[in-house]
């Protein structure tokens, strides 16, 4: 259910801020771009953070806390408060994916057959928050009930925060950078990353301001990433390993092909 907010502001930001904040479609349009850009891209930059200077369930439930004050920013109407709203829920989104996952995999072993199936219902259970967002925001939607439909967006993050806590032993990290550090390193980690993760809000509120930059920087993040990618791939030893990486990049081509062209359908 931890999707629900994600699904609920996905569905309802344009109408939103074309409606209620009196944004020019344009402009709301182009948000748009800039939130699932955002969502998106963190996820790379979440998936760093966690296990190295702040535990994955440290790192999602701070995420989570970041996402219920955002919406509640933004259910209070103004434009002001819409930007940082906007900017705490996007980084509280799009570094605590990553976390949820990593918590996964260091649950299983490659062979381990029961791995599949707890992906599995994980997805089952992000497609159920997208289902109720989607479904729940049409009706606030069409009367105009902003503010309650963002409160409403926080349940789901409370549902999981509570979650967390009540198996928060079993949800500890295994086989991490950060645990293998000196009780000194590990402090000075939990410092940085803490100072990281606030930090990241007011640069997100800063490019929200300026799409255009943020435009030409995520493109060149993008671009340097898929280089990246690509190197590693042909400098891979294990043929193996490389064949895997290799039909990864195909199916992210692909992906993105049709990604692309859904986004801009009318």
């Amino acid at each position: 259910m931890s999707t629900l907010g994600f699904a609920v502001l996905y569905s309802t930001l344009v109408l939103y801020a074309t409606k209620h904040l009196q944004l020019s479609v344009k402009a709301a349009t182009t948000l748009m771009g800039v939130f699932g850009a955002f969502n998106y891209g963190l996820h790379l930059f979440g998936g760093y953070l966690g296990g190295r200077f702040l535990s994955n369930r440290n790192l999602f439930v701070g995420g989570m806390a970041l996402q219920v004050i955002g919406c509640a920013c933004i259910a209070t109407g103004t434009l002001a408060l819409f930007y940082v709203g906007l900017a705490l829920f996007l980084t509280g989104s799009g570094l605590n994916v990553t976390c949820i996952n990593m918590m996964l995999t260091q649950r299983f072993t490659p062979e381990d057959p029961r791995r599949e199936g707890a992906f599995l219902w994980n997805y089952a259970g992000m497609n159920v928050g997208f289902f109720v967002g989607f479904s729940v925001a049409g009706y606030f939607q069409a009367t105009e009930s902003y503010s309650s439909l963002f409160i409403f967006a926080t349940l789901g993050n409370f549902v999981a925060i509570i979650l967390a806590v009540l198996t928060w032993r079993i949800l500890a990290d295994r086989n991490t950078t950060l645990l293998d550090a000196t009780p000194k390193q590990f402090r000075l980690r939990q410092v940085a990353g803490i100072g990281i993760l606030i930090g990241t809000v007011p640069v997100v509120w800063l490019m929200l301001q300026r799409p255009s930059m943020t435009e030409t920087v995520i493109k060149g993040i993008c671009a340097a990433v898929a280089l990246t990618l690509i190197y590693l791939t042909l400098r891979h030893s294990d043929r193996r390993e490389q064949r895997n990486m290799t039909a990864y990049l195909i199916l992210t081509i692909g992906s993105l092909m049709f990604w692309s062209l859904y986004q801009m359908a009318p």
